[in-house]
């Protein structure tokens, strides 16, 4: 009977391997290159990026890619004029709006493989490259004369010494300004893991997760210096890239 049994129990046993081949083991295509983009939340803002990467080899990536992301200042709390239940939200104090443009170079590392379809992949990524800080000043409508109710509106650009919760009835357009922006050059790190969890073979859905840097030679000037306020030259912030994108293999 054993001799009969043994025959058996190999047959089971080459089933076995072969089905848990089928699910773990699938045929495998060498991508060259990547393509993929996203949206950007951090402890100061949010922004938009795109990236391309380029294979090296199975695991490594070289990553070219460029961001847009808006940096407010922490103290930012937006207003209202109690006056009037029509009157457009405006952040008291504030300069500047800030937009950042960084131009990317990096790298992507593979540490784990996916194990199955429904698996994730987990990549190791850093970039670095030049910060440029977009300065654009903030305009406000302003009531006049000063106090309520207000006869007329005007825009003007916020001035510390001239407006105050008195007279600002809200704020203007954001474009209004547009062409007055003022750059502030400078450069930025930042490195993260990479959750890769795509049940498509060339598809590319991913969740990252990591620290950035933003440093200026000088002091960006988002906020007016009233009460204690402070403005910064380096920005260190924690970011979540939601990532779509596709592989192909030439």
């Amino acid at each position: 009977m054993r001799y009969l049994l043994l025959p058996l129990l190999f047959l089971s046993l080459g089933q076995a391997l072969l089905a848990q081949q089928g699910i773990y083991d699938e045929t495998r295509v060498p991508f060259r290159r990547e393509i993929y983009g996203g949206v950007m939340v951090h402890g100061d803002g949010w922004g938009l990026n795109f990236y391309y990467a380029k294979h090296r080899n199975a695991i490594d990536r070289t990553l070219y890619g460029m961001e847009v992301v808006g940096m407010k200042h922490p103290k930012e709390v937006k207003s209202f004029n109690p006056y009037y239940e029509d009157s457009r939200g405006y952040f008291y104090g504030k300069s500047n709006a800030m937009l950042i443009v960084r131009p990317t170079y990096g790298k992507k590392h593979q540490i784990t493989d996916k194990i199955r379809r429904t698996g994730v992949e987990l990549n190791y990524v850093w970039g670095i490259g030049p910060s440029l800080g977009l300065a654009k000043p903030v305009y406000l409508q302003i009531g006049k004369p000063d106090n309520i109710p207000y006869e007329t509106f005007v825009t003007e650009r916020y001035d510390p010494a001239v407006h105050n919760v008195q007279n600002i009835y809200g704020r203007a357009s954001w474009f209004k300004g547009f062409g007055e922006m003022k750059l502030y050059p400078g450069g930025f790190a930042r490195a993260g893991l990479n959750f890769e969890y795509s049940g498509q073979t060339t598809g590319i859905k991913a969740i990252e997760v990591g620290l950035s840097m933003d440093a200026y030679p000088v002091v960006v000037p988002i906020m007016a210096e009233l009460e204690g306020v402070q403005n910064k030259q380096f920005f260190f912030e924690f970011y979540v890239n939601l990532l779509f994108g596709k592989k192909y293999v030439q």
